[in-house]
């Protein structure tokens, strides 16, 4: 049931980001040059140290809409591609888990790209944010990760999902993490700083260079 209400909540928001692309939330140049393409965005079979196992790739139904919607580039963004794949643990940690989803290019505003992954899901059906995002870095990071807590109320039912999202010059994605034996926790309880340096162990992970 977590899976399918993570699932639903960010499936579309690789399409909407690259909505976003087309300059309406840019603060970016167009004049800029654009970055080199030197990182992508991959879907290792495990993460978190192995810890963690793939339980469905969507990237290539997500670039199939994204192209025939005519969504990807823009006055910021070229040469975009994206992933969403949905990981569940290992062993006795069946029941946690987390969703990927980001793009991969060459981006002249890395933090506009964040932002817009952060706003897609925030504006999705169901989805609130009871309190206001935070910029966290984690140790070892050369980059600032913006994290938050959603609520996804789905049929009456309500769950708590910590997301943190990064943006550099060739990537840009978001985690969502999901607990299914607590559902509903307080957003309050959740140790967001622990949640940044996960996810930082994530992109270590799943950002690899070309070639």
């Amino acid at each position: 049931m977590i899976l399918g209400i993570v699932a639903a909540s960010v499936v579309g928001l690789l399409v909407l980001s690259y909505l976003g692309n087309r300059g309406s939330a840019s603060s970016g140049s167009s004049s800029d040059a654009f970055p080199a393409a030197t990182y992508q965005l991959t879907v290792p079979k495990t993460l978190l140290g192995d810890g963690y196992e793939l339980v469905k790739d969507e990237s290539a139904e997500t670039n199939d809409e994204a192209e025939q919607g005519d969504y990807g580039d823009g006055p910021d963004a070229r040469y975009t591609r994206g992933i969403l794949a949905t990981y569940a643990g290992a062993g006795t940690d069946a029941q946690n888990g987390f969703v990927v989803g980001g793009t991969f290019g060459q981006f002249k505003n890395p933090d506009g790209e964040r932002t817009l992954l952060l706003r897609s899901m925030r504006d999705a059906d169901g989805m609130s944010e009871p309190n206001p995002p935070k910029t966290i870095t984690p140790e070892g990071s050369d980059i600032n990760l913006e994290c938050t807590v959603l609520l996804s109320e789905d049929e009456g039912a309500t769950s708590t999902l910590p997301v943190c999202a990064w943006g550099d010059e060739n990537t840009a994605a978001y985690v969502t993490f999901f607990d299914a034996g607590d559902i509903a926790q307080d957003s309050e309880s959740v140790d967001l700083d622990a949640v940044a340096q996960d996810v930082q162990k994530i992109r270590d992970e799943v950002r690899r260079p070309l070639g």
